[in-house]
């Protein structure tokens, strides 16, 4: 097992051979003599697991782990920007802790409360901005905002006023559901109109004035995680507007060299066919000398049209490593799972459904980690893709990208699909058979 390590990125490659005349059981994932408990995803394992094991949602003793995890795969911008937002709220809990040596009359213990609640409602807005980020669907949770809100609200049952109240209607505007958005800012509002009279709110200024700081400070902070969120689509954007420009670079080349060298030939291969019927039996050393420069233009023919007619990849490995580099620029875990290496005639086109099923990655999900595993036996390649960050989505038009790869998996006799699991698990899954006589 060979391991290669980067910034932020874990690239693993196993191979694992089969025991002769004991084939992998491509369903289940688990190979003759191997323990059930060491099946890996991807060609099987336990569904919604990774292959150490996971759940793609953390549990309560791995969330710190977890949201430090989702924060360092975010751009370097969207870091700052909730950099800023932290800031913030950490102004707001000092302010809470220091009213604790404050002599006015509210008792300690509710200042005390107040401080507690205040420190926890900012952990939870934290968790709540990061659940929203790309790879934090797992975070969040439908009492998460609730939760927030409750923590923020809950001093003015003694009266007193929290420096986070600020947050409460921020986290009801970061809710995933539009819904459950409106619906908890309404009950917001109406318990802030019914509780202001009766607390320390009123002794602050006009309920206007509460209402346009609250206002103010939700804009702030709604803004700032949205813009967060979009910094860090921005760069997954670029890398693959990068991917695919190298493609159609590739794809222009591949239309000019077919045009101009393919014209080069068959005008050589015509005026090779003229000086042999021109030199006729006169010379039959040189009509063999000629007729071995055709058949040389023919197979240049045929080479030049099997590197322009086929996929823009042609080597796995260098495809593995490329998948490596680019995911290590945009901060996605990679783990690659070369169990039994497909067949030569079949690496060309592994390879494009390994790198178009990065750049699907990329351009439609918010994955922080992939899992790409290979496999066989001595009837079909599995190629399986996992990532923890997609959403069900229609299947494209052939047009597309995608779709000129599922074309391409039909037309070699295979079959491609996608499935979607809790905690926006999904894995696409290619099947190729191997012609028999092909060697392992």
């Amino acid at each position: 097992m060979a391991r290669i390590r980067g910034s932020g990125v874990h690239f693993r490659v196993d191979i694992d051979p089969v025991r002769p005349g004991r084939p992998p059981d491509l369903t289940t994932g688990v190979r003759p003599g191997r323990p059930p408990e060491s099946a890996e995803s991807g060609c099987g394992g336990r569904a919604g697991t990774y292959d150490d094991g996971t759940e793609p949602g953390p549990s309560p003793g791995r969330t710190e782990s977890a949201m430090r995890t989702v924060l360092r795969a975010q751009a370097a911008e969207a870091r700052l920007v909730l950099g800023l937002c932290w800031a913030l709220l950490l102004l707001g809990v000092g302010s809470a802790w220091s009213q604790l040596g404050s002599a006015e009359g509210e008792p300690f213990a509710g200042r005390l409360a107040t401080a507690l609640l205040a420190s926890a409602g900012a952990v939870l807005f934290a968790r709540l901005q990061l659940s929203v980020s790309r790879g934090g669907a797992a975070l969040g949770r439908r009492w998460l905002a609730p939760l927030v809100m409750a923590t923020s609200l809950a001093p003015l049952l003694w009266g007193s006023a929290s420096p986070m109240l600020v947050v409460a209607w921020a986290a009801a505007l970061l809710q995933r559901d539009l819904r459950r958005s409106l619906v908890s800012s309404g009950l917001l509002l109406a318990v802030l109109v019914w509780v202001f009279p009766r607390s320390r709110l009123a002794a602050m200024g006009t309920f206007a004035d509460l209402f346009f700081e609250l206002l103010l400070y939700t804009v702030v902070l709604v803004t700032a995680t949205r813009l967060a969120v979009l910094l860090d689509e921005l760069r997954l954007t670029r890398e693959v507007l990068a991917r695919r420009r190298v493609d159609a670079e590739r794809e222009r080349v591949g239309r000019d060299l077919h045009d101009i060298m393919g014209r080069t030939l068959v005008a050589a291969s015509l005026r090779n066919q003229a000086a042999l019927r021109a030199l006729g039996d006169r010379d039959p050393a040189g009509s063999r000398e000629l007729e071995r420069l055709h058949d040389t233009i023919g197979r240049g023919q045929a080479q030049l049209r099997e590197l322009t007619s086929g996929p823009v990849v042609t080597r796995l490995d260098e495809e593995l490593e490329t998948c490596r580099m680019l995911c290590e620029r945009v901060q996605i875990e990679l783990a690659v799972d070369v169990r039994r290496e497909p067949p030569v005639e079949q690496a060309a086109l592994v390879a494009q459904v390994v790198r178009q099923s990065v750049t699907d990655l990329l351009g439609h999900s918010r994955a922080t980690r992939c899992r790409i595993v290979l496999d066989r036996d001595d009837f079909v390649t599995v190629v399986t893709v996992t990532n923890d960050g997609s959403v069900p989505r229609e299947e494209p038009p052939a047009s597309r990208p995608a779709g000129q790869l599922a074309r391409a998996v039909v037309a070699a006799g295979g079959s491609i699909g996608t499935e979607h699991a809790s905690g926006g698990l999904a894995t696409r899954t290619v099947r190729l058979p191997i012609r028999s006589g092909v060697p392992a």
